[in-house]
């Protein structure tokens, strides 16, 4: 059986290297933010204190990302607010609470390592017998292992906030990983649905009623590096897409105090 340090289960099992936000908020989005870190890491030190406390994510998010334009209009077309005023979405310190989303991060880990190979190959930890691969510090022998590792226990504690605080979306970045994402959330893999725009699971309570929407989709960066007017009608099309969804669930109502000006 493999033992993984306990430090780095700890690390992996909490909300570190997430951006916060509003953790009331009604959309969770859920990138690959994984912290930027220089190599070789100190254990003792990258992988210490872990916040396992969603409120403690409270926080204003910052508009300075390259995907804040993208997930700005995304947003905005789900709220029901003028797409671009990405404001709406990223409130300044002391509005924190009326910001309509809560940014996780899939992984905590260094985004330089984010790589099968980089997992295997690439010296990235101290220890007393030196600088080892990730692979050879955790005992998890593949990156497709260490997948699996987060989904168990850093989807835990995902799946125990989002029994908790009930989103009623969670928006995850990269259609390639869907399977990955649903499993994290404890989605009904058996009930996917497929659109242009995204693929959708619900998340389900024990007696059947849904809870929550986890939609994946490619439009969380989309057209960052050269928003047009064409990105621009795309990205509304596929928030509104997604408002709909909610709405044929969840019902009247459903953005409570989020709702947009158009909604309201």
């Amino acid at each position: 059986m493999v033992q993984v340090p306990e430090v780095f289960t700890k690390f992996v099992s909490s909300f570190a290297g997430c951006m916060g936000g509003n953790p009331d908020a009604p959309i969770w989005l859920v990138c690959d933010h994984s912290f930027k870190c220089d190599l070789p890491m100190d254990p003792t030190v990258k992988f210490a204190n872990p916040q396992t406390d969603v409120n403690k994510l409270l926080r204003p998010l910052q508009c300075g990302c390259k995907f804040s334009e993208s997930v700005g209009r995304l947003v905005n077309a789900i709220v029901g607010n003028e797409p671009s005023q990405v404001d709406k979405v990223f409130s300044p310190a002391g509005e924190e609470k009326q910001q309509p989303v809560l940014m996780l991060s899939a992984s905590p880990v260094c985004i330089g390592l984010l790589e099968p190979q980089a997992w295997i190959e690439k010296p990235a930890v101290k220890t007393d017998k030196g600088v080892v691969t990730m692979a050879e510090y955790t005992g998890l022998p593949t990156f497709k292992d260490f997948i699996n590792f987060l989904i168990e226990t850093r989807g835990a504690l995902f799946r125990q906030t989002e029994e908790e605080k009930s989103p009623k979306i969670i928006l995850c970045r990269d259609m390639l990983k869907a399977n990955d994402y649903f499993k994290m959330f404890g989605a009904d893999r058996t009930n996917v649905q497929a659109n242009d725009f995204f693929l959708m699971a619900p998340v389900k309570r024990e007696d059947g009623s849904v809870r929550t929407l986890v939609f994946v989709t490619d439009m969380l960066g989309f057209g960052a590096d050269n928003m047009n007017f064409e990105n621009e009608l795309e990205l509304r099309q596929a928030g509104e897409e997604i408002r709909h969804y909610a709405h044929n669930v969840f019902g009247d109502g459903w953005l409570g105090n989020y709702a947009g000006v158009f909604l309201k």
